[in-house]
């Protein structure tokens, strides 16, 4: 079984539809409902096959990102998605320890990605085989740590 982190951006756009009037052009749009749809494919078809790492930050991350930013969902929608996370006993929780917290900051710094994204990997960077996100960040993370990188929409957002 692969072992695998799966990106927050891919939880956020899997589980926000993209609004029409919130785009400048339908071209746009029509993209972003691509990438959406592609997401929640994702979910559908490949997560259940993968035995998923997640860091406690990554965690509070995800209900950050679908509760508060850009197009919100629910408060108590976003609380169950995270609290469904907790409770999957195939979902591997990491804790963030101050030795990881030490190493993001270095890296971080290093190599100018912020350090939200290091803090979602480093914990679980002896466990996964393979990344999966669209945020060319983990390009950069995924060669520094030997650790394959797969964008299930094939296409990359500027993050």
């Amino acid at each position: 079984m692969t072992k695998a982190f799966v990106d927050t951006e891919i939880w956020n756009l899997a589980k926000k539809k993209p609004v029409r009037e919130k785009f400048n052009s339908e071209l746009e749009y029509k993209k972003a409902l691509k990438i959406h749809e592609a997401c929640r494919k994702f979910f559908e078809e490949d997560f259940e096959k993968l035995k998923v790492y997640m860091s406690l930050h990554q965690i509070a991350e995800i209900f950050h990102v679908l509760a508060f930013r850009g197009h919100k969902i629910p408060l108590d929608e976003a609380i169950a998605i995270v609290e469904s996370i907790l409770d999957d006993d195939n979902i591997v929780k990491v804790p963030v320890l101050a030795e990881h917290l030490k190493e993001a900051f270095e890296e971080s710094k290093e190599t100018g990605i912020h350090v939200w994204d290091f803090l979602c990997f480093i914990p679980l960077k002896n466990y996964v085989d393979v990344i999966y996100t669209l945020d060319k960040h983990f390009v950069t993370i995924g060669k520094r740590y030997g650790v394959e990188v797969v964008n299930p929409a094939r296409e990359w957002l500027r993050i």
